[in-house]
């Protein structure tokens, strides 16, 4: 059970540090296919930018999309530390003293 809960827990992590990296990899891959010099700002519409300012916006947007996925791993991996927490501390046997 310990071995199992160790596996899953692990699992959670890998899958939660590659939604770290998605969203840089999703932005600079948004920012090379949709780029054309002109950025959308919220209030001022339209003005010239760089590639990188453009990035920037990508990034943030795509950190909108993955931030639920991250709190649901987050949630999930707390549960399974509490789990096996509680786990290990049943399963020992009582100490005579």
């Amino acid at each position: 059970m310990q071995r199992t809960i160790r596996i899953i827990k692990l699992i959670f992590l890998a899958i939660a540090l590659l939604l770290c990296l998605a969203i840089p990899v999703v932005g600079f891959i948004s920012t090379a296919v949709n780029w054309h010099g002109i950025c959308y700002g919220f209030t001022d519409g339209q003005s010239p930018c760089s590639w990188w300012e453009f990035a920037q916006g990508e990034m943030f947007w795509a950190s909108m999309i993955f931030i639920p996925f991250m709190f649901l791993l987050s949630v999930a991996w707390i549960l399974m530390a509490i789990v096996q927490f509680i786990a290990a501390r049943w399963g020992k046997p009582e100490s005579k003293t």
